[in-house]
């Protein structure tokens, strides 16, 4: 009957996140799209088999969602709480199938919800939400095959691993982990026997062949640019601290700490006493934690590349760390509780900030903008109405222009009718724009140039003549969030040797 209770309670949690996302994405005027939304709306517009930067799928469910609704910030960002969604129910199945508990699936789900990753990624739409629901499908379909010893599941997990390799590379490490798990439990290494397993390698290469396909036929160019994202640039010390010190952020430093800890104690029991339920959670979970921290030394990550390892990470913190409060002295149940009462009190702290910053303002807290983490989501509207004016002041056929590609996606946003930006291919890294824009199209015409400092002698050489059009500064209650200058630009001259080495 408790079980029954903390079912209903989980899924009226799940019920009312997604409302009240929905709500707020609806009604928030102040966040404008993240750079990122911009982008990956861009590429919803231009229909592809795969991109520069990733798979296609986060740009087929923004496209999904902007042709079943009207073209605005709530269409392109109403992907991330569905997903949000049907990734939480997956984890509390999941997480009572393997824990026979159903608070503690509750627990999970409240975790999953509150942690400031997963606040974000209830709200902005990024590549993230598609890659940790294909993992949460990918993790449930696994157990019902560990479960149930029915070789049908194999199956769904060989499509639900092609469908997280269009959604993200980082599936080709969760492949390696599904496969561990295989070679390492002594009761599921039958499977290499059987041709189920080897046809879900293949139903896993079919559905994901658009993104093999694509960079055959473009160089590997996605491949050499997520490799380029590992070069070594910096010390280890600093680079791996910063792994550590970005995962404890986004986490929270006592989950990050379970979620260690529950892997620990998950691969221990798992191959020491062979005990697949551990075994499972250990292995999709530590293997991408240890292999992003790997890269970590000496070269450059995101404290977002992991994520997806804290399904089943969390689920064994919480599975551990409830066997240590059930079993535990009562000096480790007040420990585990206070843990866990403090972890969630300062999530729901940070998630009501996030939220709702005026609320620091009455707590007498003055977040300067280079600490706040939403700065990026303001003034992109501003700036759009601003450009559009002075495009408007230039003979028809100009186009406006930038060099980053997050500047240039939200100039492909907000500027009046939504025209294509160029990113021009000087003082920057490459992007999906190498492969849009068709600069001799626009040779001889004029531009408003967008940068966040003033205009660079190489890009001033691109035209026959410069002049300033406009300074926008963004500003918050604490400070200039940031700065735009807008330049126009008279005859384009072309840049035909960098597109010809691209």
């Amino acid at each position: 009957m408790k079980d029954e209770i903390y079912t209903y309670l989980t899924y009226l949690t799940i019920s009312v996140f997604f409302i009240f996302r929905v709500i707020y994405i609806a009604t928030t005027e102040d966040y404008n799209l993240a750079p990122d939304e911009a982008y990956f709306w861009d590429w919803s517009r231009h229909p592809a088999l795969s991109y520069y930067d990733m798979g296609p799928m986060v740009a087929w469910v923004i496209w999904f969602f902007t042709h079943i609704l009207p073209l605005s910030e709530f269409s392109v960002r109403l992907g991330a709480p569905v997903l949000a969604a049907m990734t939480a129910f997956l984890a509390y199945r999941l997480t009572v199938e393997i824990t026979l508990s159903g608070i503690m699936g509750l627990i999970v789900v409240l975790l999953l919800h509150l942690t400031p990753i997963g606040m974000a990624g209830g709200i902005i739409m990024t590549y993230y939400s598609p890659q940790i629901f294909f993992m949460s499908l990918t993790a449930f379909s696994l157990w019902r095959l560990v479960r149930d010893n029915k070789a049908w599941w194999w199956y769904l997990v060989g499509l639900s691993l092609g469908l997280g390799l269009l959604s993200h590379h980082m599936f080709v490490v969760f492949t390696a982990e599904v496969l561990l798990f295989v070679i390492l439990s002594p009761n599921q290494r039958k499977w290499f026997a059987h041709k189920e397993l080897y046809l879900a390698m293949l139903i896993e290469s079919l559905v994901a062949s658009p993104v093999f396909i694509w960079n055959m036929t473009h160089n590997f160019v996605m491949f050499r640019h997520a490799t380029g994202l590992m070069a070594k640039t910096h010390s280890f010390i600093d680079t791996l601290l910063n792994y550590i010190g970005g995962q404890a952020a986004v986490q929270t430093p006592l989950l990050f700490l379970a979620v260690i800890y529950g892997m620990a104690v998950s691969g221990y029991h798992g191959i020491r006493f062979k005990d697949d339920k551990h075994l499972f959670l250990f292995c999709l979970s530590a293997p991408i934690m240890l292999f992003i921290a790997l890269l970590s030394i000496g070269g450059r990550t995101e404290a977002n590349w992991p994520i997806s390892g804290y399904i089943t990470g969390t689920i064994s913190a919480v599975y551990i760390l409830s066997e240590k409060y059930k079993n535990g002295s009562s000096l480790i149940r007040s420990l585990v509780a206070i843990s866990l009462a403090s972890t969630i009190a300062l999530c729901m702290f940070i998630t009501a900030i996030a939220h709702y910053p005026y609320l620091l303002d009455k707590l007498g807290i003055n977040l300067t903008p280079d600490k706040d983490p939403a700065s990026r989501l303001y003034g992109w509207k501003e700036l759009g109405k601003e450009v559009s004016s002075v495009l408007s002041t230039l003979p028809h056929g100009s186009f406006v222009a930038a060099i980053e590609y997050g500047l240039t996606a939200e100039l492909a946003f907000y500027t009046k009718d939504r025209p294509e930006i160029f990113e021009i291919p000087a003082q920057r890294r490459h992007s999906q724009y190498d492969f849009w824009n068709n600069f001799k199209a626009v040779q001889g015409k004029d531009a408003v140039f967008v940068d966040t400092g003033h205009i660079g002698k190489e890009i001033e050489a691109l035209f026959n003549r410069v002049e300033p059009a406009g300074h926008i500064r963004i500003n918050s209650k604490n400070g200039i969030r940031r700065e735009f200058y807008l330049y126009k630009c008279y005859g384009y001259k072309g840049t035909a040797a960098e597109l010809a080495a691209f």
